[in-house]
């Protein structure tokens, strides 16, 4: 290792070591002190809880000696603590060759994740400790870390997402890690919910996705094809500091949605096969409405391609986002759309896409916040989809500070906020919208039904309130400019989103996924001369078609004129 490399790692393992000699070892599992509130904060496993437990309590230097509750206690001695529960805090004064630490030991049954470094928007390298409830005493890996986000990663942040790339420490290779039972990689994801006055939106809604929507289209024939990030919520420290509960989760890569490897040949020359884009900011390019002509290198006007990376191969592919972008642009009529949708859309994925994020009223994922994946564009050009960061939903703001109640209603219609063109086609013409209505009703059995929905959330705030994380978090973020000062109380903000839930599904079956009467021009459930006069209006230029969400071409030929008038007269005279 190169001298000015090992000074580095050298300071870094000193920063880590400061802090990590004040933990503790409590019948196995590993404390580290809070220097915030003097707490040392122990990770067990939940069922533990209720109950007293009985630890072997061990210690190093720079701790000599420690008193809990009135019992010294030196190290390897044992200790009883009584009635295990969140939030219980048990005295202690530790002895130190530095003098006297006063404070507590706490339990949770959230793991805990512990950062060590100086980090910024440049990958800094560090250490990061991750102690499982049901797993042995956690060492230090080493890894870069970086901030991570857009909004969300400005001047003046406090609580900051992070991005995590585990390292051989010998020689900064990859080096890959498994936790809570998920997958085995080196790249891993905090999400620190900071605008989020749930805390939980984004964890919840993305296995809500995972559930609920159905798998790409080629998923049948490649194994493990996971369209969604899966993750577990976590509590952090950050150099000692407690800085609260975290989403800690798997970013959406190659890996996850089977994503055909490119191939280089003894000449080194690329052959691109599968490809990953995102769209990261709204533009008429993303919502596919008024595509710019010319593409970049890796980025198309809110475009970026995510796989592979163009600095390691000096090769990109766009031509398959390109002309489904241009097809979702330039398709003008029904037969248009029904005839060639699914030629380059994953057509059961984008109707579960749109149900999902109308049912959520998701803001931030209606064109951006999408993944879109090509598995091998040799084979297939078909596009499928994936959301990601999905915490703009359920009736939160953009942004602690704006509060604009007509945007976040649960009465609002879809027609009202998505423009993305595939969607909002999909939407207007009959047979696809017959598929939506059917797709709607099934999952409102199932995943969407109301009280399974809410239980979701409850369940999720039930624990972190049980296991004594919800307290903590609204401790250290409650009144933080993060959250424009405001208070953080999660019992308050769930009892919000129940309410918010049960009048959006009520306000879907009534007004939004209903069936359509042939005729029923102005949607108000019947057919008669007001309908008629919906058309003239089309027909005379006073009315947009699109007003009527698709009911005007009656005929299913996408054009408006004197022969849907006919129907409507026919229709009424019928009646």
């Amino acid at each position: 290792m190169k001298k000015k490399q090992f000074l580095s790692v050298l300071a870094i393992l000193l920063t880590a070591m400061a802090s990590w000699g004040q933990s503790l070892n409590i019948g196995g599992h590993r404390a580290p002190l809070d220097t915030l509130n003097n707490t040392w904060l122990c990770s067990i496993p939940q069922s533990l809880f209720g109950s007293d437990l009985e630890a072997v309590v061990s210690f190093d230097e720079p701790i000599v000696s420690l008193f809990i509750e009135d019992s010294e206690l030196q190290s390897g001695d044992s200790y009883v603590f009584t009635g295990i529960e969140g939030g219980k805090q048990y005295p202690v004064v530790a002895m130190t060759g530095n003098g006297l630490i006063i404070g507590n030991i706490t339990f949770t049954w959230l793991p805990v994740v512990e950062l060590s470094g100086t980090f910024g928007n440049n990958y800094t390298n560090g250490y990061v400790t991750v102690s499982e409830p049901d797993s042995a005493y956690a060492e230090p890996l080493f890894a870069k870390v970086k901030w991570r986000g857009g909004a969300t990663n400005v001047d003046g942040r406090h609580k900051r997402n992070y991005h995590i790339k585990f390292l051989n420490e010998e020689d900064t290779t990859k080096q890959n890690h498994r936790f809570f039972g998920l997958r085995n990689d080196n790249s891993w994801i905090l999400d620190a919910g900071q605008v989020d006055f749930l805390r939980i939106r984004n964890r919840i809604n993305s296995d809500l996705w995972l559930d609920m929507a159905r798998k790409p289209w080629y998923a049948d024939s490649i194994a493990n094809v996971r369209n969604g990030s899966r993750g577990h919520m976590v509590e952090v420290l950050l150099n000692g500091a407690y800085m609260g509960i975290y989403n800690m989760c798997e970013p959406i890569d190659r890996k996850q949605l089977k994503i055909q490897r490119y191939d280089v040949d003894d000449k080194n020359r690329v052959t691109i096969h599968g490809v990953l884009w995102k769209a990261d900011r709204w533009t008429t390019t993303v919502n596919m409405s008024n595509p710019m002509v010319s593409t970049g290198v890796t980025s198309w006007d809110g475009f970026q391609i995510k796989y592979p990376d163009y600095s390691e191969i000096y090769a990109y592919h766009w031509r398959s986002l390109y002309n489904a972008v241009w097809f979702a642009n330039r398709a003008d009529t029904n037969f248009a759309l029904r005839d060639s949708m699914s030629y380059y859309f994953d057509l059961p994925v984008l109707q579960d896409y749109y149900i999902f994020i109308v049912a959520l009223q998701a803001l931030d994922n209606e064109c951006t916040n999408i993944y879109y994946a090509v598995q091998d564009f040799r084979k297939n050009t078909r596009i499928t989809m994936v959301p990601w960061d999905l915490d703009i939903s359920l009736g939160q703001n953009y942004a602690p500070d704006v509060n604009i109640p007509d945007m976040v209603s649960p009465e609002r219609y879809p027609s009202g906020w998505i423009s993305h063109v595939p969607m909002a086609d999909m939407f207007e013409v009959k047979w696809y919208y017959n598929e939506l209505l059917a797709r709607y009703r099934a999952l409102r059995e199932t995943y969407l039904n109301t009280d399974s929905l809410v239980n979701r959330f409850r369940t999720a705030i039930d624990e972190l309130q049980q296991s004594g994380a919800a307290a903590r978090e609204e401790a250290r973020w409650s009144g933080d400019s993060d959250i424009a000062g405001k208070e953080l109380n999660l019992s308050t903000e769930m009892d919000y989103v129940e309410d918010w839930i049960r009048r959006r599904m009520a306000y879907l079956d009534e007004f939004v996924f209903v069936p359509r009467i042939d005729g029923d021009v102005n949607g108000d459930g019947e057919v008669n001369i007001a309908d008629v006069n919906c058309l003239i209006d089309v027909i005379l230029g006073y009315t947009d078609p699109s007003t009527y969400l698709g009911r005007a071409y009656v005929n299913d030929d996408y054009e408006v004129n004197i022969a849907d008038v006919n129907t409507v007269i026919d229709i009424i005279l019928k009646n």
